[in-house]
C-alpha cells in the first residue's frame, strides 16, 4: 500500500461507514498518503422569487464544517484531512478532481450495508468510476470491522503486447500489496478456454475431435505458463498464496470462487478482453463486480485515458 500517495475517498455520514472512515483514515497515516475526503452536492439553483438567504458557498462551507466535526468525533485531528465540497454530477466532479490534483486511487463504500436494488452491492456512481476513472477505484461495502483477510488476483488472458503484460503485473503486484498489509492470505485465479469452444465442441463443425483435443491441450499449456510467470513476482516473497488454473467461462468460475472460498477484496483489471477482462459497460467483468459480494479494486491499464474532460 507504500505505492498509493494522494488518496481521495468519497464521504458517507451514514454511521455505519464510520469503521470504514476511521480504516482508510487509520491507512494513510501507517503509509503517510495524503488523504482527500470528498462530498458532491447537486448543482444549486436559487431562482429571483426565492425566500433562501443562504447563499451556496455558505453551504459548501457548512458542509465542509459538518465533515470536519464527524471526523473529530473519530479522534482524528481534521487539519491532517483534506476535506472537499463539490458541485455536480458525482462521478465527473470526482474524476475532475484526480484529473485536476493528482490522486493515485479513490476510494467508494456502498450506501449500504446490505446489497442493494437487485442484489446489486455498489451503485451508479460506483461503476462510472470503475468505467471511467484513470486510477484504481477501490470500492467496498461497510463494516462494523473492515478486514480482508482473503484476497484474490484475477489474472488476464497471456499478453499479446507490453500493455496487457503491465496490466497483469499491476493486479498480481497490488493484490499482494493488499495481502502483506492485511497480513493474509493471496489466491491468484486464471480462467481459459478456447476462443468458440461451444461451438467447435457442439459437433455442427468439421473439425476431428482429435484436432480439438490438441487445440485444447495447446491452449491450457499457454495458459499455465502465463500463470507461472506471474509466480515469478517478486513481492509474493513472504506471502501465503496458491495460484489456481481454471478452464471454463469466467462470469461463473470467478463467483463461484467468490463464494465457496469467502473472498473479501478481488483484484481485476479494467481492460476489455477475453479472459477475465476489464469493467467496461457490457463486459464479463462487469457482470462479476455486479454479481460479487466482496470488496473490488479495479485496475486501470497503464494507458488508460478518461473520456471525462478535465
Amino acid at each position: 500500500m507504500q505505492r498509493f500517495r494522494n488518496l481521495l475517498m468519497l464521504y458517507n455520514d451514514d454511521p455505519a461507514h464510520r469503521p470504514a472512515l476511521a480504516h482508510v483514515i487509520a491507512l494513510a497515516g501507517r503509509t503517510g498518503a495524503r488523504l482527500t475526503l470528498v462530498d458532491v452536492v447537486s448543482d444549486l439553483y436559487l431562482g429571483s422569487d426565492s425566500s433562501h438567504t443562504v447563499l451556496p458557498d455558505d453551504l459548501l462551507a457548512l458542509r465542509r464544517q459538518d465533515i470536519a466535526i464527524n471526523v473529530r468525533d473519530l479522534g482524528v485531528d481534521a487539519a491532517t484531512v483534506d476535506i472537499k465540497v463539490l458541485v455536480g454530477h458525482p462521478p465527473v466532479a470526482i474524476i475532475r478532481e484526480v484529473l485536476h490534483h493528482g490522486h493515485d486511487l479513490v476510494i467508494k463504500t456502498a450506501r449500504g450495508p446490505d446489497t442493494g436494488l437487485g442484489g446489486r452491492l455498489f451503485g451508479s456512481t460506483a461503476i462510472k468510476l470503475m468505467r471511467k476513472c484513470p486510477v484504481p477505484v477501490w470500492a467496498f461495502k461497510p463494516a462494523p470491522e473492515i478486514r480482508f483477510p482473503r484476497i484474490l488476483a484475477a489474472v488476464g488472458r497471456p499478453a499479446t503486447n507490453d500493455r496487457e503484460d503491465r496490466l497483469n503485473r499491476e493486479i498480481v503486484s497490488l493484490a499482494a500489496a493488499f495481502t502483506q498489509t492485511a497480513q493474509g492470505r493471496l489466491d491468484i485465479l486464471h480462467c481459459w478456454r478456447l476462443p468458440g469452444e461451444s461451438l467447435m465442441m457442439s459437433g455442427r463443425t468439421s473439425i476431428p475431435a482429435s484436432v480439438l483435443e490438441k487445440l485444447r491441450t495447446e491452449r491450457e499449456a499457454q495458459a499455465r505458463r502465463h500463470l507461472e510467470g506471474r509466480m515469478r513476482d517478486r513481492q509474493l516473497a513472504g506471502l501465503r498464496y496458491q495460484a489456481h488454473l481454471k478452464h471454463g467461462r469466467v462470469a461463473e468460475i470467478l463467483t463461484a470462487f467468490i463464494a465457496a472460498e469467502k473472498i473479501d477484496l478481488v483484484v481485476m483489471g479494467s481492460l476489455s478482453q477475453s479472459g477475465i477482462a476489464g469493467l467496461i459497460s457490457g463486459s464479463t467483468a462487469e457482470q462479476i463486480f455486479h454479481a460479487a459480494n466482496c470488496a473490488v479494486l479495479a485496475v486501470k491499464p497503464p494507458d488508460f485515458v478518461s473520456p471525462v474532460p478535465p
